[in-house]
Formats: structure tokens, C-alpha cells, sequence
């Protein structure tokens, strides 16, 4: 504080004379000037009038908005397969899973949840979730499982396929890496 009042001193003494010396020192303006707030005569003549604002306080955040109910019925399944051992660098191992159950027509994704295990994950190595076929897929390298809206609105009739691959120019130096049991959760609107 002693260091902004000797600045305060030597580059604004009009501050001093107008009794803001704690306004330009960082302290609390309203509080500063309602104790200590006097004009000098001298400072009002030919003065413009200082008016000092109270800072606005934020007011408390927005509610969230309420969720919006689902307009039908929704359905699941899980489907567990197991996964193939990676033998090979640049080759696609897949895992396909099948469709559980029955699923009515014009039955949509609302949401995907997957697992993936393998006993390492050797540099190059991808993963990726598809739907129906490899034009639409999510990548999963970076998490062995987790949830997705990616697929939703796609048809929930159709099957999911886990791909793994391992890219490089040269083999696999630790052997082959063990797959290990997937699975894929699926939840879908059904229509009315």
C-alpha cells in the first residue's frame, strides 16, 4: 500500500486532492469514498464532478432448463463378443456384434456405450466403433470404455463392429496382443 501511495503522490495529485488515493490504490471504492470522500475548494473550482458508481453485483446464475421428457418409449440390449488377438501390424481384426433381440421398426440410437479389452496397447494401435460398416465410425483408442451420442438417430436395427489395428512398418517386437471379452450397450427411442 505504501508503494501505491508514493506513486499516487508523484504521478496523480489529483487524486490526493480529490480524497481517491485508496480508489487508485486498488482499495474498496464505495466503502473508501462514502467515509472519506471531501473536495477540496481549491479542486472544485473549475472541476468536473466525480460520480462514483457501486459496482453492479451478478445476480444469481440462470436455473437450468428443465429436461425434456422423452416423447416414447426406449429399449436396450447389450451384446458381448470376443475379441480377436492382434497378430500383424496394418491388418483390421474385427469384432462384431450382434443385434439382441428384437428391435422395432423405426427404432433410433439415443445413446452407445462400449467396452474394449486388450492386453496392451502397442504404439500404432487404433480402435474405432462402427455402425452398420466402416463409414460410420467413433474412435475409441484413447478410452477402453465410455458412452456416445455420435450414432444417434441411426437406425438401432442395425449391428455395431469393434476394428482394431496396430500401424507400423515393422512386426509386432512384444508378440501378439490378447484380446479380450467387448461389448457394445445400445439404447434406442422407440417409436408410438
Amino acid at each position: 500500500m505504501a508503494d501505491c501511495r508514493r506513486f499516487a503522490r508523484r504521478i496523480a495529485p489529483p487524486l490526493l486532492s480529490a480524497g481517491l488515493l485508496g480508489i487508485a490504490c486498488g482499495a474498496n471504492a464505495q466503502s473508501y469514498a462514502d467515509r472519506n470522500f471531501s473536495v477540496s475548494p481549491a479542486a472544485r473550482e473549475g472541476a468536473r464532478p466525480i460520480i462514483i458508481v457501486s459496482p453492479v453485483q451478478p445476480g444469481p446464475p440462470p436455473a437450468p432448463a428443465p429436461a425434456t421428457p422423452k416423447s416414447g418409449p426406449i429399449g436396450s440390449y447389450a451384446s458381448d463378443a470376443p475379441g480377436p488377438d492382434i497378430r500383424a501390424k496394418n491388418a483390421d481384426y474385427a469384432t462384431q456384434f450382434q443385434v439382441v433381440g428384437h428391435i422395432p421398426a423405426g427404432s433410433t440410437i439415443n445413446k452407445v456405450a462400449w467396452r474394449y479389452g486388450v492386453a496392451r496397447k502397442p504404439p500404432g494401435f487404433e480402435a474405432v466403433l462402427c455402425w452398420q460398416d466402416a463409414g460410420t465410425c467413433w474412435t475409441v483408442t484413447d478410452s477402453n470404455t465410455g458412452d456416445t451420442d455420435f450414432f444417434n438417430g441411426k437406425d438401432a436395427a442395425r449391428p455395431f463392429v469393434l476394428y482394431y489395428r496396430v500401424k507400423g512398418s515393422d512386426y509386432l517386437r512384444e508378440g501378439p496382443v490378447k484380446g479380450d471379452m467387448n461389448q457394445v450397450i445400445v439404447t434406442y427411442d422407440i417409436p408410438r
